[in-house]
C-alpha cells in the first residue's frame, strides 16, 4: 500500500510537471445558481493539493482502481468535455456537475459550480434516497419513478484510483435514472488539479 501510494504521489508530481510546460488555455466563463464562474488554466500547479489528493482515498481503502467504462451507454469524459457541460448544459439548468466524494475530502479542493452528493446518499438502503433523486428532476407516483424530465449529470470523485464515483454512478443506474442522462469524468480531481484547471477549497 506504501509503495502504491508513492507511485500514485510521483505520478502526479510528475504530470503536474508536464502540465507547467504547456500553454493556458483560454477561460471558460458561466453562471450557476446567479453566480459568474471561470474555468481557466493556471501557470502553476498547487503541490500540496496535488499530494493530499494522491493519498488513498477513505472510501478505498486498499489499492483500486476506477473502471476505464463505469457503464454501458455511459460515456467516460475528459477535461474538455467537462468543461463543454459546464458551459452549456449546467449554466442553462439543464444539467449538473456532481463530485461525489464524502465532503471532508471535498475540502481539500474541487471544480467550480459542481455539487456534493457523496456516493453513499444513493445507496438503496439511505432512507434520504428517493428525496435526492426527486431533486435531481425525477417524479414519483405510487412509488414508481419516472425519470423522463431528470437533470443531465456528469459524476466525477478524487481521480482514477478511487471508485466512489463509480459507485455512485451504479447506484443511479440501478434506481431508474436513464444512462444517456450520465456522464463520468474519471480523471477527478488529480487530473484536473494537474492539468492546471481553476479549483476551489473550503480549507482555509
Amino acid at each position: 500500500m506504501i509503495r502504491t501510494a508513492s507511485v500514485c504521489t510521483f505520478m502526479a508530481i510528475a504530470t503536474a510537471s508536464a502540465a507547467e510546460l504547456l500553454p493556458v488555455t483560454a477561460d471558460a466563463v458561466f453562471t450557476f445558481n446567479g453566480q459568474e464562474f471561470t474555468i481557466s488554466r493556471a501557470s502553476t500547479i498547487d503541490q500540496t493539493t496535488i499530494t493530499a489528493l494522491s493519498q488513498t482515498s477513505a472510501t478505498c481503502p486498499s489499492p483500486c482502481l476506477s473502471p476505464m467504462i463505469v457503464a454501458r451507454n455511459v460515456p467516460t469524459l475528459g477535461e474538455l468535455d467537462v468543461i463543454d457541460f459546464l458551459s452549456n448544459q449546467v449554466e442553462a439548468g439543464e444539467g449538473l456537475l456532481i463530485d461525489a466524494r464524502p465532503p471532508e475530502e471535498r475540502a481539500i479542493g474541487f471544480i467550480p459550480a459542481s455539487v456534493n452528493i457523496p456516493a453513499a446518499t444513493l445507496a438503496p438502503t439511505n432512507p434520504y434516497r428517493d428525496e435526492i433523486l426527486m431533486a435531481l428532476g425525477a417524479e414519483q407516483f405510487q412509488g414508481v419513478f419516472n425519470f423522463s424530465d431528470v437533470l443531465s449529470l456528469v459524476v466525477f470523485d478524487a481521480g482514477p484510483a478511487t471508485q466512489d464515483a463509480s459507485k455512485l454512478v451504479t447506484d443511479l443506474l440501478a434506481a431508474g435514472y436513464p444512462a444517456e442522462k450520465i456522464g463520468y469524468y474519471r480523471g477527478g480531481m488529480l487530473v484536473w488539479s494537474t492539468s492546471g484547471l481553476s479549483t476551489e477549497s473550503t480549507i482555509q
